[in-house]
């Protein structure tokens, strides 16, 4: 699922022009001063080199929890390559700001992390990393998140998706296991309810922001929701099938109206619901929230319920890094390959963030990750089903997100009927992309 560069227009470039406006051409705050490279210049326009010093641009080397980890890749590599790394740090919700300033200022050089890279891709600075992505393992829904114009403009470095956490136990119980049909798995919901009617049998989202969550159903009905070309398809026959389906579940009892997922994480953790969607995460989640040792012991992933035998699909949730193109690239190339696939550094990453790299031939080598039964069936029911979706490459990705969690709300509250409602998400849809690409 590639699509063309010139598909992402000015006016989305214009954006992170309007960011350099508003901030002027003041030295990016809290951030190092970054190395210059050609003004101006596009990925085509200079020979990849080598250099003696790049920047490294995120947010993690900020953040107590995963700043040992980086700190270990850039002392590790700075000591294997004999080069330096110079950090650039900022908060994640002004990466694509920050960016934006520095790629429109033609000083970005060096490795970024992928949070906001989408603002750098119509300034056509960004080296293609197909190659380095070879024989990883990496699933090909999560590489295709961020390609564009056959070039793969993040290397992966950490690949999940969002997918169904079962408590093993009661799952056990009615037959719930990866592989069901959406009828057989609204059938099991219905004999956790006759069990135990004080369960909530799936504390699905019904509640925005998160009800981006319909997303991955409406794929899994057979709804493309965007195609590759910027097409919103939402108020299809398939798409209507799906919400349909969804709403039956909240209208039968089987979900409860206004969960949000920091709600579901709770119901799930204190017993009180069988099922629900959440990131690897999940087994972290239940922990801190509470959860009785039995629920600690027995929480598991399946793979999401598909409808008329069609594939199953989760939203793909992750990281990675990016290079600048042209000088420094060569550095960076070695950087970004020395993060991905050294086992010890990827070792350090999944030990303080819980998730797996994305590479399979890293992972595998991980005793920690190996040895965690949650993980590891995260690993083959959810990750290895995700699947990026289409607007993951343009500037507005919240905006649609959040523009598709409020139209489904808005059907799930029964204020419109389902056709009516996604006709009028699909033109709201259509209006952020056409503004925007």
């Amino acid at each position: 699922m590639n699509l063309s560069n010139s598909q992402l227009s000015r006016r989305a470039f214009l954006g992170g022009g309007s960011a350099l406006a508003a901030f002027g051409l003041l030295a990016l705050t809290g951030c190092a001063t970054p190395t210059a490279t050609g003004v101006g210049t596009g990925a085509g326009a200079n020979a990849a080199t080598t250099a003696k010093t790049i920047n490294f641009y995120g947010n993690s080397l900020g953040e107590e929890a995963l700043k040992s980890a980086w700190q270990g890749i850039l002392d590790g590599f700075s000591k294997e390559a004999g080069v330096k790394v110079a950090p650039v740090i900022y908060p994640y919700d002004q990466a694509a700001t920050q960016l934006a300033l520095t790629g429109r200022s033609g000083k970005l050089l060096g490795v970024g992390q992928s949070g906001g890279w989408q603002v750098l891709t119509p300034m056509n600075v960004l080296a293609d990393l197909t190659d380095l992505a070879k024989g990883l393992g990496i699933p090909q829904g999560v590489l295709d998140s961020y390609t564009m114009d056959g070039k793969l403009l993040v290397l992966p470095l950490t690949a999940a998706g969002i997918g169904m956490i079962t408590n093993g136990e009661i799952a056990q119980s009615v037959g719930i296991t990866s592989g069901m049909s959406v009828e057989k798995f609204a059938t099991a919901l219905e004999k956790i309810k006759k069990q135990d009617s004080s369960l909530i049998p799936y504390a699905a989202v019904t509640k925005n922001p998160d009800l981006k969550d319909a997303v991955h159903w409406m794929w899994g009905f057979g709804s493309d929701v965007v195609t590759d070309d910027f097409t919103c398809t939402i108020g299809d026959a398939e798409s209507v099938k799906a919400i349909t389906w969804y709403k039956s579940l909240q209208d039968a009892g089987l979900t409860q109206t206004n969960v949000a997922r920091s709600d579901a994480r709770i119901l799930f953790a204190s017993g009180r619901a069988a099922i629900y969607d959440d990131a690897p995460l999940a087994s972290t989640f239940v922990k801190t929230n509470g959860a009785a040792q039995n629920i600690i012991d027995n929480i598991g992933a399946i793979s999401r319920p598909t409808s008329g035998g069609k594939d199953s699909f989760n939203r793909a949730w992750g990281s990675g890094l990016f290079a600048s193109a042209g000088e420094g690239e060569l550095t960076s190339r070695d950087f970004i390959l020395y993060a991905a696939t050294n086992v010890e550094a990827a070792t350090a990453l999944y030990e303080n963030s819980a998730v797996a790299p994305a590479a399979k031939s890293v992972a595998d080598q991980i005793p920690a990750l190996a040895a965690d039964k949650f993980q590891q069936a995260f690993r083959t029911e959810v990750s290895e089903h995700a699947r990026g979706a289409a607007w993951d490459r343009v500037a507005v990705t919240a905006q649609i997100d959040a523009a598709i969690g409020g139209g489904v709300a808005t059907i799930l509250a029964g204020q419109v009927d389902v056709q009516t409602g996604l006709n009028a998400l699909k033109k709201e849809v259509q209006g952020l992309l056409d503004s925007n690409t």
